[in-house]
């Protein structure tokens, strides 16, 4: 039976991809689901949404969103992470960093290039972690999971590449990070020492796209719906729930 914790979730989890679907119905859009695949994220009293090349802000403090601006980034844009006082935007070229310092106009302050390729992007206070995966929409890459040191934030720098096939999108746990791979499933990795990840298991109960991690809860989007995992153990996570629709 669900908790009341659970339901709560469950019902964020469904107005973020309700709304998202919304926002972005372009075929080579992805899919954003407020996970590391998103399109739009809320700081403060302030929402950020990105379409292919700008990022857009907006002051939602009033109860309605109230415009304050655009800003060009560059083209191929497909994902938005906030991060502390910081937004992690992800491309088909690159990564790339944005001080929140003043909400209403980001500042780029750093960027990582990589070739062309599909790109989900999540992060913590010294590392970010990065899918890339080719294909026809997305161009040729190795695909796998990149880590880059942040310490420097307007220098990333490449610590490892560790190669998956079909990476999706990923989440954070602790020293865990969950990478989709669609068909392939759930892989889980320690990234304890993030400059020797080690792959600790994948579980395949269905075709994974992007994650949530909320408290001790995986919020899980599939092709089929929805799974709920839970993670008090990251090294080794439990399903408690599913929602297929």
């Amino acid at each position: 039976m669900f908790n009341r914790f659970t339901t709560g979730a469950i019902l964020f989890f469904l107005i973020l991809v309700a709304c998202d679907k919304s926002i972005n119905n372009s075929a080579d859009a992805g899919t954003g689901t407020g996970g590391s695949m998103a399109r739009f994220t809320i700081v403060g009293n302030y929402l950020y949404v990105v379409d292919y090349s700008n990022l857009e802000v907006y002051d939602i403090s009033n109860g309605y969103a109230l415009k304050k601006g655009s800003i060009f980034i560059g083209f191929t844009i497909e994902t938005i992470f906030p991060y502390n006082d910081k937004l992690f935007i992800g491309s088909r070229d690159g990564m790339f960093i944005y001080s929140l310092q003043d909400p209403k106009r980001p500042a780029k302050i750093g960027a990582a290039r990589h070739l062309r390729s599909c790109d989900p992007v999540v992060a913590n206070d010294s590392v970010s972690y990065v899918t890339l995966r080719s294909g026809q929409a997305c161009g040729v890459v190795t695909d796998g999971l990149y880590i880059y040191d942040i310490k420097d934030i307007t220098n990333p720098k490449l610590l490892k590449l560790m190669e998956l096939s079909t990476p999706y999108g990923l989440g954070v746990k602790d020293s865990v990070v969950f990478v989709c791979r669609d068909a392939a499933g759930l892989t889980a990795i320690n990234v304890k020492n993030p400059s020797n990840p080690k792959e600790l298991y994948t579980i395949k109960d269905g075709e994974f796209i992007d994650v949530i991690p909320y408290e001790n809860l995986l919020i899980c989007y599939v092709k089929s719906g929805l799974m709920l995992y839970d993670t008090s153990n990251p090294g080794r996570i439990m399903k408690v729930a599913d929602l297929m629709y």
